[in-house]
């Protein structure tokens, strides 16, 4: 039985099977080069790998192909996000502006394939850890792509595992450092980490967990989370 990333990268797969590859692609020589363009061509859509699609992900549409001709490439790209194997082509500095365009104005099958890897793709994210990718980076993905996190955020698992808590305890770390202020996006972050979600579930981890070590990372956080809280109920202007 497939996962749930495997089901929604397969949806993907046929949803946009639509768009064929346009081999004569526009690129700029400067920036792309031909054997680059070949390589990708002739390999199988499946078989592509992160050094191929790497280039593509950081310039299409800018200097190579435009949103049709990256649309052919997305679920193959999408699947290899999800795998953590476009970590070190900075995903998230690049992919909301090549999906958000499809995921927002897309067709209604577009749409929903894409919502429906993002959502399989958080869950995977936020119940594996380590996992392939940060969960703070698909947070921000997802919010770049113009999306509401809160759905994200205020579905995490009410019964939270070691591995969930872990993850819970990395992305409120870096939430907390965040720059991201005055923002829609801040906005939802903020009414998460001041609701009794977070805490809850960090203080039932460091009770549940059987190791002193991961006891003790979690409670960190549950103190650095309380110190913020209270800082955020005497000075809401800053916020």
């Amino acid at each position: 039985m497939r996962s749930g990333v495997e089901a929604a990268v397969e949806a993907l797969y046929e949803v946009f099977a639509r768009y064929p590859l346009i081999e004569s692609v526009a690129y700029c020589d400067h920036c792309v080069g031909p054997e680059q363009v070949v390589d990708l061509h002739r390999t199988p859509l499946r078989h592509l790998t992160d050094e191929q699609l790497g280039p593509l992900l950081s310039k299409s549409m800018t200097t190579w192909g435009d949103q049709r001709y990256l649309n052919h490439f997305l679920p193959r790209l999408l699947e290899l996000v999800a795998s953590g194997e476009m970590n070190q082509w900075s995903y998230p500095s690049f992919l909301p502006h090549r999906i958000g365009g499809p995921w927002r104005s897309g067709a209604d099958d577009e749409r929903r394939a894409i919502g429906d890897f993002a959502a399989a793709w958080w869950k995977q994210t936020t119940s594996t850890y380590p996992g392939p990718c940060e969960p703070s980076e698909v947070l921000d993905t997802i919010a770049d792509c113009g999306q509401s996190v809160a759905p994200y955020l205020f579905g995490w698992p009410a019964v939270a595992g070691e591995p969930a808590a872990r993850q819970l305890a990395a992305l409120v770390q870096d939430l907390l450092g965040s720059a991201r202020r005055a923002s829609d996006f801040w906005r939802e972050v903020d009414q998460w980490l001041a609701g009794p979600m977070p805490t809850d579930i960090l203080a039932a981890a460091v009770v549940a967990t059987g190791s002193p070590d991961v006891a003790q990372e979690l409670s960190d956080v549950y103190e650095h989370l309380a110190c913020w809280r209270e800082w955020r109920a005497v000075t809401p202007d800053e916020r």
